[in-house]
């Protein structure tokens, strides 16, 4: 679903600045592309700024790396039993929705709907 809507946004950017002359769509569509990867920094920046001892939080990802390398094993354990309905999942929903062509219908009935809007708002 995550897919989807990332690509119904980028389709909205990509519109409206496509209908703008002299070859400066391209700057708009990228500036507008920034915008999330802006908010998720600046979340990132404020879930840092949060945390009052630093070091703390370091060590306990140098812990967990240090933890993640002991794993003999990592592509056996993630077809154990324990793991299969999440492995199960992680492969068929991304399957499925390309196998449907979910992406590409909502992408041909987004472009048919705003060019029906547009055309009816010029009338």
């Amino acid at each position: 679903m995550s897919i989807t809507i990332g690509i119904f946004v980028a389709n909205l950017l990509n519109y409206f600045p496509a209908k703008i002359k002299a070859g400066r769509c391209w700057r708009l569509s990228l500036g507008g592309a920034i915008v999330p990867g802006l908010i998720i920094f600046l979340d990132l920046l404020k879930k840092i700024g949060g945390v009052d001892n630093v070091d703390e939080e370091f060590n306990d990802l140098a812990n967990a790396s240090e933890a993640a390398k002991l794993v003999k094993s990592p592509w056996k354990d993630i077809v154990r039993r324990k793991y299969r309905p999440q492995l199960t999942f992680a492969i068929l929903i991304p399957f499925f929705q390309q196998l449907t062509g979910m992406n590409e219908g909502g992408n041909f009935s987004l472009r048919v709907g705003v060019k029906r809007l547009f055309a009816s708002l010029k009338n």
